[in-house]
């Protein structure tokens, strides 16, 4: 047992002699120092290198009560013990006020109740100690988090506006040479974002402030998007890049896509990154793991492989090998360690094996939720043709309110929308964007939706959304903010926001949010704008997919697009479509199995096959199919078709 240190101020020989004779009875070792003045206490206090302090009340000409007081702000952190000759009420409510934590009557004292005392002091200055060192630790924690937002926010809003109109730019120039610089700024920007994402997440890993969006996926089209991201890296290295499926998976999983998109495009940007001829393989299996079933993710390569002694290291934070993992472009050398710390968050785990000049095998297993009742198929994915997105611009009408403190940032956005046909105006901050909200209102003019930074100066979003519903502004209130931190979420929606975008906006996902509320319209020359018509097109080919929805806009419908039964399935529940365009032979299920399951879902809905050969009258009546069209399909025909 560790001796206690144990300082007794008294300038009383005989009590001092006294108090140690007791100390000596008690089955504890004590390390004594003796201080016979005030101000040798004060002395010996201040160095606060006792555990604990028995102190006299009356010390010559001053007494203990203001040695008490002038203790703690010497330094000593320990407890105080008040001893007394006399039992007096008044002293001892001045002794507990004063911060000690016990008062005892010398006359009366015995080792047992001396030891009782000791004991209960030291035991509840542990606690209070605890206490302290928890509260430091919560307090640091909070301060790291506030950090972190404010971090995310400074750094991402300028490259909001980087990425924004270097985007917008590229959507518009034609000029080839312009087109490629603009491109070489956009993709280095885009890797600059990668790099703080890098460091954010690890930071809000390691916080506890990482939040997962569980989602269900479908599993083809997660992988085919992984492979359409990817294949133009492999392209430029002449490299081969194949996803492998030796057994039949489940067509949807439950998992954070964004997260596992992460993990993937680390393994594979790695291995391609290090290898410089041959192969990288996405390897997918189904898995049992302590009577567990999950999907395992195996990235092969045959590339410069790692060296034994840096195997040990790669998962560790900003570890990068100079020899093996050499590159110009390498990153934080926090990509490993994410992926690992992900991985665990989905359910899994990860590992690695290796050699030098034969290439690397990395591989991770998630949770992908209860597949037991999930249909499984053999992984069909078609990639004979990749290409970027472009992004379609809906046309809404209506009033929107941009509100962000930054100008650039705020006339980006507003760009954005005005694209869309809405009308546009801006507030500098929460306070300007209550007063304008109601100088409008004042004029029977109504703002239909309200795009709204989180962080601004004089009033901030939050606050500036609490006193909009109090007011009983019913209007949606998006949310824009750079902090993607745990709990922001929740905090928007309790505030009184409708829901969040992150920064920097992407302008593809303010569209899907605009489209939330805003229904979507037309340019029609003899009727002015009406609402565009809804039709889902189901087609497994992207050229004819591609081909087929072009022609729909041209005829004034919305086209939403899928490439496999699953994906439409999910599509059907969010545009409820009034028309379905699907073809015949799907790599999920054939287009009369798709029909059956949709039909009542959408009763009212027209089915229609699209095929290249004569179908089956019989299953088509059999499934709810209202028809029928042959390719290659004209524009003339689709049109009069949907007349």
């Amino acid at each position: 047992m560790q001796a206690v240190k144990l300082l007794i101020v008294d300038d009383d020989e005989d009590d001092f002699l006294l108090t140690k004779e007791l100390l000596g009875e008690i089955d504890q070792d004590y390390q004594l120092d003796w201080a016979a003045s005030f101000n040798e206490g004060l002395t010996q206090l201040s160095q606060s290198s006792h555990d604990l302090c028995l102190m006299d009340y009356k010390l010559g000409a001053q007494d203990g009560i203001a040695l008490l007081r002038q203790a703690q702000n010497a330094g000593f952190t320990g407890p105080i013990i008040l001893l007394t000759g006399v039992h007096r009420e008044d002293v001892d409510i001045q002794a507990l006020e004063a911060g000690a934590v016990d008062y005892l009557v010398k006359a009366d004292l015995s080792a047992e109740q001396l030891a009782r005392s000791i004991r209960y002091a030291l035991a509840r200055s542990e606690v209070e100690r605890e206490r302290v060192v928890r509260l430091k630790a919560e307090a640091e924690n909070r301060s790291k988090s506030e950090f972190l937002a404010h971090l995310s926010h400074e750094l991402r809003t300028p490259l909001s506006a980087i990425l924004g109109f270097t985007e917008l730019l590229i959507n518009r120039i034609i000029d080839t040479e312009s087109l490629a610089h603009l491109q070489i700024v956009h993709r280095n920007g885009k890797h600059l974002l990668g790099l703080l994402n890098d460091v954010l997440d690890l930071s809000k890993i390691e916080a506890g402030k990482l939040e997962l969006e569980q989602q269900t996926i479908c599993l083809s089209s997660f992988l085919c998007d992984i492979y359409f991201l990817m294949r133009g890296a492999a392209i430029d290295k002449n490299l081969e890049l194949r996803i492998e499926a030796p057994q039949p998976l489940p067509i949807d999983i439950v998992t954070d896509p964004m997260r596992l998109r992460q993990i993937l495009l680390n393994l594979i940007g790695n291995a391609i990154k290090f290898t410089e001829e041959g192969w990288i393989v996405l390897r997918i299996e189904r898995i049992r793991v302590g009577g567990k079933e999950k999907i395992s993710f195996t990235v092969r390569d045959s590339g410069i492989g790692i060296a034994q002694d840096v195997m040990e290291l790669i998962f560790e934070p900003f570890v990068q090998s100079k020899d093996t993992y050499a590159h110009p472009r390498a990153g934080t050398g926090l990509g490993l360690t994410i992926s690992k710390m992900l991985v665990a968050r989905l359910g899994g785990d990860i590992c690695v094996r290796s050699e030098v000049g034969k290439g690397s095998e990395f591989s991770f297993s998630i949770d992908p939720g209860d597949i037991s009742h999930i249909d499984s198929v053999l992984l069909t994915l078609n990639f004979d043709i990749v290409g970027e997105k472009a992004t379609i611009v809906p046309q809404f009408r209506g009033r929107v309110l941009v509100v962000d403190d930054l100008r650039d940032i705020r006339l980006l956005i507003g760009h954005f929308v005005a694209l869309t046909g809405l009308e546009v105006m801006y507030a500098v901050n929460g306070e300007d964007a209550i007063r304008l909200i109601n100088a409008e209102a004042s004029q029977n003019r109504y703002f239909d939706l309200v795009l709204m930074d989180i962080h601004m100066p004089v009033m901030g979003g939050h606050e500036a959304a609490t006193k909009l519903r109090q007011t009983c502004f019913e209007k949606p209130l998006i949310a824009l903010t750079a902090a993607h931190m745990k709990g922001d979420m929740d905090k928007c929606f309790e505030s009184g926001f409708s829901f969040y975008l992150g920064k920097p906006v992407d302008q593809s996902r303010l569209y899907e949010c605009l489209t939330r509320y805003f229904p979507i319209i037309s340019s029609d020359t003899n009727s002015g704008s009406i609402e565009a018509r809804v039709i889902l097109v189901v087609e497994d080919d992207p050229d004819a997919l591609q081909a087929m929805s072009a022609l729909l806009g041209l005829l004034g419908w919305q086209a939403v697009p899928a490439t496999n039964a699953a994906m439409a399935l999910l599509k059907v529940k969010d545009y409820a479509p009034e028309i379905i365009l699907v073809d015949i032979n799907l790599p999920d299920m054939s287009g009369y199995a798709f029909a059956a399951q949709i039909r009542p879902l959408l009763p009212d809905t027209q089915i229609i096959i699209v095929s290249g050969e004569e179908i089956d009258k019989q299953r088509a009546e059999d499934a709810g199919i209202s028809g029928s069209l042959l390719k290659p399909v004209s524009l003339d025909r689709l049109e009069k078709f949907l007349q």
